[in-house]
């Protein structure tokens, strides 16, 4: 088993960019797992590509409060053995993945970006819902997690209103979104929004407040670039 898993964290260390996981490793994943996935996951592309992205990802966000604990850890193989019947050596493969992320320290957007080829740019909700059930099995949800996932998200490109969905489930507060910054409904057009945007701009630029001066000024420029932020961010989301 050591050759084969060999192989596949060649492709980890190696990064998303250099070899993709083939030849022996694809030995790992044989016919019955590769059923079990295209049954219980279908749309996957590369499923090699798939058990492995997904694997690191999940434990870069676990990362980001410490290393990732043995309670996470279980929380990972429980989604392998419900939904791929994986046992013994292939949930020890998925250790030597866990364990290798911790090492080498992947990037998130590299890794994110691999994610969505091998998924066909499916399942990323999944991948966030199982950041969160990981996070909160042990109340670690963080301030630096929360970020991590936040940033996973954007790099998914999951829209914030359907992060907020995922988030719902968990019974989580919802994220200030840029929509909510722009007091915008989601399913406002371009034009809306752009309007919405120069009204807000307009209504809330510090030159309207220099004569009040102290925390009035202060307090304005950090909602002005708040504003800035959300529009900017809306801008690359919606591509306009």
């Amino acid at each position: 088993m050591s050759w084969i898993m060999g192989a596949g964290l060649g492709w980890l260390r190696g990064g998303p960019f250099g070899a993709v996981v083939g030849g022996a490793a694809q030995h790992f994943l044989t016919r019955k797992f590769k059923k079990n996935i295209r049954k219980n996951l279908s749309g996957i592309v590369d499923e090699a590509c798939f058990v492995t992205c997904l694997t690191a990802l999940l434990t870069q966000v676990c990362k980001a409060k410490g290393a990732i604990s043995p309670e996470e850890a279980r929380i990972i193989h429980t989604f392998f053995a419900k939904n791929l019947d994986y046992r013994g050596d292939n949930l020890k493969y998925i250790n030597k993945i866990i364990s290798e992320t911790q090492k080498i320290n992947p990037d998130l957007a590299a890794l994110a970006e691999a994610y969505k080829k091998s998924t066909g740019a499916n399942y990323c909700l999944l991948l966030l819902a199982l950041s969160y059930q990981i996070s909160l099995v042990e109340n670690s949800l963080t301030p630096a997690v929360q970020e991590r996932i936040n940033s996973l998200a954007a790099l998914l490109g999951v829209a914030p209103q359907d992060h907020n969905r995922v988030r719902g489930k968990y019974s989580l507060a919802a994220l200030r979104t840029p929509y909510d910054v722009l007091a915008v409904d989601p399913a406002a057009t371009d034009d809306e929004i752009k309007k919405a945007y120069r009204k807000m701009a307009n209504r809330f630029h510090p030159d309207k407040v220099m004569h009040l001066g102290g925390d009035h000024v202060e307090d304005a420029h950090l909602k002005f670039l708040e504003i800035q932020t959300a529009y900017r961010e809306l801008e690359k989301l919606r591509g306009f």
